[in-house]
């Protein structure tokens, strides 16, 4: 099998394009200490970080992600990814046919989403890429794969995202091929959510998104989420304004600009209304407790509200 293998490192920027007489390719990449790739082709993909910290920008928006953190993006996603100076991040694109082949697969399937891989994943999945194929430094090169050696691969991407079969499940659709594809269209609009953190994003939007109506969409999002779109835009915009009060210098009305709000006072409002405290002493707290406390007393109030921290 014969596919692009790509390696970019020490700040060198790199594209995925398809080979000669091809509309898209299969493709694995690895960036490492501030090397960059743009997918210059519509394929699926799936980025994991390994190391340090990676941001990508795409079609569904902005994410920022740690060490062990994963996100899969859909075919017209055309992400752009920067590996943080001493990140190493993998990433595979998926070319339609093979992206075919593994949703009509019962084991097998991916899906639109990010979530977070645990410690012993990470060397197992560096093995698996350097088993595949040998990477040449700041060189796009199509080599020949062993389809052996790259099906554990899939086995590993279709691993990080076991928690979804539940989801899936809970789908409308009389067969699991619908069921997915009503899954897939969710997913999609929960990611774009999750990409614009700095605004609040219309129903209107996530439904266009979706190919659904504004009405199925709403029902079944709050169905598959136990929350409504509305609701699950303004609690991650707060989670994100908590984190940008805890890491950043910004002003509380900067922070609450930054996530999306009108004015200090709806944040405020909304802010207390989540974490139990207003912003400012939100900051305080976590300027005189130790960090460890901080943390604790979050998952605290987090599980008191219902929410997974």
């Amino acid at each position: 099998m014969e596919m692009q293998v790509v390696w970019a490192d020490r700040g060198n920027p790199l594209g995925v394009e398809p080979g000669p007489g091809r509309e898209e390719s299969t493709a694995l990449v690895a960036l490492s200490r501030g090397g960059s790739v743009s997918m210059a082709t519509p394929v699926a993909s799936l980025w994991l970080v390994l190391r340090g910290d990676a941001e990508i920008e795409c079609r569904e928006g902005r994410f920022v992600l740690g060490a062990g953190q994963w996100l899969l993006l859909e075919r017209d996603a055309c992400p752009a990814v920067y590996a943080g100076a001493g990140a190493l991040v993998l990433g595979v694109a998926l070319g339609a046919d093979l992206q075919a082949q593994l949703q009509q697969s019962a084991q097998v399937a991916v899906f639109p989403g990010r979530g977070e891989a645990g410690r012993g994943v990470r060397p197992l999945a560096f093995a698996l890429w350097r088993r595949c194929a040998a990477f040449s430094r700041n060189e796009a090169r199509l080599r020949e794969v062993d389809r052996q050696a790259f099906a554990p691969v899939l086995r590993l991407l279709a691993g990080l995202q076991s928690g979804y079969r539940g989801l899936v499940d809970r789908c409308p659709g009389r067969s699991l091929r619908r069921k997915r594809q009503v899954f897939s269209r969710m997913q999609r609009a929960r990611l774009y959510l999750e990409g614009n953190l700095g605004r609040a994003v219309r129903i209107t939007e996530l439904a266009q998104i979706s190919n659904v109506s504004v009405w199925y969409f709403t029902k079944t999002f709050h169905a598959l989420y136990g929350e409504g779109p509305q609701a699950a835009s303004a609690r991650l915009r707060l989670q994100h304004a908590s984190r940008l009060l805890r890491h950043t210098r910004q002003s509380v009305s900067e922070v609450g600009a930054a996530c999306g709000f009108e004015n200090n006072c709806s944040f405020s409002r909304a802010f207390r209304a989540q974490f139990g405290v207003p912003p400012s002493l939100y900051r305080l707290r976590d300027a005189i407790l130790p960090t460890g406390a901080a943390n604790r007393v979050d998952m605290q109030r987090q599980a008191v509200a219902g929410r997974a921290p």
